[in-house]
């Protein structure tokens, strides 16, 4: 049994371990991914903001990891009464090695959140990937810079 002092000396411990900054974690550079979007279908002021329907057309990804074209997908993403956009898509990515990725899409502009799902063995990795984005509009849509 620990007496009491040994149980405070533990307790200052922890509390000093704890109050160290933890190392940030170390982030891979995926991909540079360009979106295209048809002329956006408006839903209109919802309880949250303005819902807009954006429709991927199209796009390209260029990276160390992972290189493309962008499919067909889409955002619905909601701007704020602040006007923070907040996007919501899901869109393919064909590789230039013949895999499709899905790639799901979510966060506040400009930090997004995405997930992927692929049956390519060759990028199965990506299954459990957690990546972060950030970017925003461009001369042709929106950017991305991917990072695992």
């Amino acid at each position: 049994m620990l007496s009491l002092s040994s149980l405070s000396a533990l307790c200052a411990l922890a509390v000093a371990v704890l109050a160290v900054d933890p190392a940030p974690p170390t982030l891979t550079y995926l991909f540079s991914v360009n979106l295209t979007f048809a002329e956006p279908i408006s839903i209109g002021s919802v309880p949250y903001g303005t819902r807009d329907l954006l429709t991927i057309s199209g796009g390209n990804a260029v990276g160390p990891k992972i290189s493309g074209t962008v499919g067909k997908g889409l955002d619905w993403g909601l701007t704020s009464r602040q006007g923070v956009f907040s996007p919501d898509a899901l869109y393919s990515l064909h590789t230039d090695d013949n895999a499709t990725i899905l790639i799901f899409e979510k966060g506040h502009a400009p930090h997004v959140h995405i997930l992927f799902e692929t049956a390519s063995p060759k990028y199965e990795w990506l299954n459990s990937a957690v990546a972060y984005a950030t970017g925003g509009p461009n001369e042709v849509g929106v950017g991305l810079d991917v990072w695992q």
